[in-house]
C-alpha cells in the first residue's frame, strides 16, 4: 500500500442517488414515525413537510459546493480553503464525530428490533446487555471489513440493498392503509387537537422526533463527489432527489402510524402514548393490530436498512479522517488507502470509536439526540462557505450554480440554526465537551508535529465561529426549548435567532481566508486530481 491523495471517477449517477437514499433510509424510518408522533401529535404531518422543505433548500448550498469542488471528503476540506485551520479544524472534528457515531447508531437500531424476539439483548431502557454487545462488535466487524473490501464493491451492493430499503416500507404504508386508512384515524380528533403540544411541539419534533436524523444522509453524495462521473450533472441529482423520494416514503410512514393507532393507545395523551414493547415501535404497532404476519418483511427492512447506512458512513467516516489528514491536522498514515482504494488505517479507528459510543448513550433515542445537535452544527458551514467561495473565487466553474448566494446562504444559515436551537438547552450545553475533545487532539498533535509540518491558526479567520458558539449557547439557556430559562420567550427568540445569523454571516464574510490563499488550494486540489 501507499499514500495516496485520488480516487478513480467511477461512481455513476444512480450509485451516488442511492448512496444517499441509501443512508438516509437508516433507522430513521424504523423510529421517527413514533417519537415525532409522541411530541407532536399529528402536527407531526406539518413538521416532516417543514423538515423536508427546508432540508432540500440547505442542500441546494451542498450541491453547489460539491459540483463547484468534486473532492473526497468535501465537508471537511473546503472550510479549511475558505477560513483557515482553526475552522476547518473544528467543522471537521464536529462532521467526523457525526460520521463516526452513526454506524453504532444503526447497530443499536438492529439490535434493539432483533430484541423484539430475543429480549436478551437489551435491558429495559433499550441499554445493551452482554449478548447484546457482542452482536454489536460482531456487526461493527462486518460492516469495516466489507468497507476495506472495496469502494466500488460498496456501491455496486448497495444500489441492490436500496432497492430492498424503498420496498420494504412501501409495502408496509400500503398495507396497513388497506387495513386501517381513515382520514379521521389519521388525526384522530376525539382524543386531541391538530396541535396537542402547539406550535412548539410541532417545531421541538423536527429536532428531537428524528427528522433532521432521518434525513441527514444526502449529505454522503458530497462526501463521495471526488469519486462521481460527471458530477456537475450527478451531484445535484443525487442529494435534491434522495431528499425529495424518502420525503414522500417518511410522510406515509407517519400516516400509516397515525392511522393504525387505537384509542386505548391515546388514552394518556400523544406525549404518553401507550404502546407495549415500544423500543420496537413499528413491530410494537403490527403486532398489537393483528398483522403478525407483516413483521417478518418488517424486520428484514430493520436488518438491511441500518446495516446498508452503516456502510456509507463507515466509508464516510474514514473519508472525514483522511481529509483532516490531508489538511494537516491528523498524521499521515491516515491517508494511506488499501489496493481498492479504501482509507484502511482511518476506517479501524473509525471502529475502535464507535465500540465505544455503546456504553454512555445507551438506546437509539439517546443516540439519535447527541447526534442531532451535531448533525444540524454541521449543516452551518455549508452556506458560510457558498458565500465565501463567491468571492474568494468569482471565476471558478460551477456547473450547478445557485442565484441570489448571499440570500440564499443567509437563510440556510438561518434555518441551520433553528434547527439546532431546537435541540435544547440539555444538549446544545453538552457540545462544549465535544469541542474540548477536539481542541485537546488538535493541540497535542501541533506540539509533537515537526515544526515545518505544523500548520498556520489562521486566527484572524476564525474570528467569527467564536461569537456563534458562545451566542448560540446564550440564546439556548434562555429559550425555553429542552430545559431552558424561558427568559426569552418562544416566537422571540426566532426574532433573535434571525438577527443574530445575519451578523455572524457578516462576520464570516468579512473575516475569511484572502482569495490568493484560497485559489491557490483550489489549484492543488487540481493538481491532487491528476497526480
Amino acid at each position: 500500500m501507499g499514500v495516496m491523495f485520488y480516487m478513480k471517477r467511477s461512481v455513476s449517477t444512480l450509485s451516488l442517488l442511492f448512496t444517499s437514499v441509501s443512508a438516509i433510509l437508516g433507522s430513521g424510518w424504523l423510529f421517527s414515525a413514533y417519537y415525532a408522533g409522541t411530541i407532536a401529535g399529528p402536527s407531526a404531518l406539518l413538521a416532516w413537510v417543514i423538515a423536508g422543505l427546508s432540508i432540500i433548500f440547505i442542500s441546494f448550498v451542498f450541491a453547489e459546493l460539491a459540483a463547484m469542488l468534486p473532492i473526497m471528503g468535501t465537508s471537511t476540506r473546503i472550510p479549511h480553503m475558505t477560513h483557515g485551520t482553526i475552522v476547518g479544524f473544528m467543522y471537521a472534528w464536529i462532521i467526523w464525530l457525526c460520521y463516526a457515531s452513526i454506524p453504532p447508531t444503526e447497530v443499536q437500531a438492529i439490535i434493539q428490533y432483533a430484541s423484539f424476539y430475543f429480549p436478551i439483548l437489551t435491558n429495559h431502557d433499550a441499554s445493551l446487555t452482554s449478548s447484546g454487545y457482542l452482536c454489536a462488535t460482531v456487526l461493527m466487524l462486518a460492516i469495516c471489513a466489507i468497507n476495506i473490501f472495496s469502494l466500488r464493491w460498496l456501491m455496486r451492493s448497495n444500489t441492490s440493498l436500496t432497492f430492498l430499503k424503498i420496498a420494504i416500507p412501501v409495502i408496509l404504508i400500503v398495507i396497513i392503509f388497506m387495513h386501517y386508512f381513515h382520514p379521521e384515524n389519521i388525526i384522530h380528533p376525539d382524543h386531541a387537537s391538530f396541535f396537542p403540544m402547539g406550535i412548539k411541539g410541532m417545531l421541538t419534533a423536527i429536532s428531537a422526533g428524528g427528522m433532521v436524523y432521518a434525513f441527514n444522509g444526502f449529505t454522503q453524495a458530497c462526501e463521495l463527489s471526488g469519486a462521481a462521473k460527471r458530477p456537475g450533472i450527478t451531484l445535484p441529482i443525487a442529494i435534491i432527489g434522495s431528499i425529495a423520494l424518502t420525503f414522500i416514503i417518511y410522510v406515509g410512514l407517519q400516516m400509516a402510524f397515525f392511522t393504525s393507532i387505537q384509542p386505548f393507545n391515546l388514552a394518556n395523551g400523544w406525549q404518553h402514548l401507550i404502546l407495549d414493547r415500544a423500543n420496537s415501535p413499528l413491530a410494537a404497532i403490527l403486532y398489537q393490530d393483528k398483522l403478525n404476519w407483516l413483521l417478518p418483511l418488517l424486520f428484514l427492512g430493520a436488518m438491511i436498512g441500518p446495516f446498508a447506512a452503516s456502510l456509507i458512513y463507515t466509508n464516510g467516516a474514514s473519508q472525514s479522517l483522511r481529509s483532516k489528514s490531508i489538511n494537516g491536522y491528523l498524521p499521515k498514515f491516515l491517508q494511506i488507502l488499501s489496493p481498492q482504494q479504501t482509507p484502511i488505517y482511518a476506517i479501524l479507528i473509525n471502529f475502535a470509536f464507535g465500540m465505544f459510543l455503546f456504553a454512555p448513550l445507551p438506546g437509539w433515542n439517546k443516540m439519535m439526540g447527541f447526534l442531532t445537535s451535531l448533525m444540524t452544527f454541521t449543516y452551518t458551514i455549508g452556506p458560510i462557505c457558498l458565500i465565501a467561495l463567491r468571492s474568494q473565487a468569482p471565476k471558478q466553474n460551477r456547473p450547478f450554480r445557485l442565484p441570489f448566494a448571499t440570500l440564499w446562504g443567509t437563510l440556510a444559515f438561518y434555518l441551520c440554526t433553528v434547527f439546532s436551537y431546537f435541540n435544547g438547552w440539555d444538549i446544545i450545553s453538552k457540545l462544549g465537551i465535544g469541542f474540548a475533545a477536539g481542541f485537546i487532539v488538535f493541540v497535542l498533535y501541533r506540539v509533537f508535529s515537526p515544526s515545518t509540518k505544523k500548520p498556520t491558526l489562521d486566527w484572524r479567520s476564525s474570528i467569527w465561529i467564536w461569537p456563534y458558539i458562545i451566542g448560540l449557547t446564550l440564546i439556548s439557556y434562555l429559550g425555553s426549548f429542552g430545559g431552558g430559562k424561558n427568559i426569552l420567550p418562544f416566537g422571540w427568540d426566532l426574532v433573535v435567532i434571525a438577527f443574530f445569523s445575519i451578523f455572524i454571516v457578516f462576520l464570516a464574510s468579512s473575516f475569511k481566508s484572502s482569495a490568493e490563499r484560497t485559489q491557490k488550494y483550489i489549484e492543488e486540489l487540481h493538481l491532487e486530481k491528476n497526480q
